[in-house]
């Protein structure tokens, strides 16, 4: 990411915590010049969620029920952003802007994305560091450090350990 993209970072990040969410990434189209949609994706920290009203107030484990983005989150943060003043520097010309949630199968692409996705079960394209050759995964993310994700292997029935730097692409697996 260049400088202006962490200026554009840094903008939306503090729009998105004024509207009481977390930035959890932006996509870029890969030439702005010609279009295409910035993607914010917006989530709430587990920790400032407040319980939602369902049923019997309780998931199936007894534990209390979080809510997760609503389309009303997804306004909010789409119009303070097209409400800035620099927004013409802030959407590239040509481009539409759209908010949403990362969904269930989010992708993993920032260091925290991985810690924040330990127990669990995620899809890894990465490239062996031993033969270059690119594999891919399915397994439980048993821990992240920044530097290193350790995935217990479903297929192998083991733990593989792979730098971050390795990693060429990632989402969460949510197995319905």
């Amino acid at each position: 990411m260049g400088t202006e993209g962490y200026a554009l970072w840094d903008t939306i990040r503090a729009v998105a915590l004024e509207e009481g969410v977390e930035l959890f990434d932006i996509e870029l189209p890969s030439d702005t010049r010609r279009g295409g949609v910035l993607r914010v994706y917006i989530t709430k920290n587990v920790s400032s969620q407040q319980p939602v009203e369902v049923a019997d107030g309780e998931d199936e484990e007894g534990g209390a029920v979080r809510g997760g983005i609503s389309f009303e989150d997804c306004v909010r943060v789409s119009k303070r952003l097209l409400d800035i003043d620099e927004q013409q520097e802030l959407i590239p010309p040509n481009c539409t802007l759209e908010v949403s949630s990362p969904g269930i199968n989010r992708k993993l692409r920032l260091p925290e994305h991985f810690a924040g996705a330990v127990g669990e079960r995620v899809r890894v394209k990465f490239r062996d560091p031993e033969t270059g050759a690119t594999l891919v995964m399915h397994g439980h993310i048993r821990g992240s450090d920044g530097r290193v994700v350790t995935v217990e292997n479903e297929a192998k029935k083991g733990d593989v350990t792979i730098a971050l730097q390795d990693v060429k692409e990632a989402r969460v697996d949510f197995k319905f």
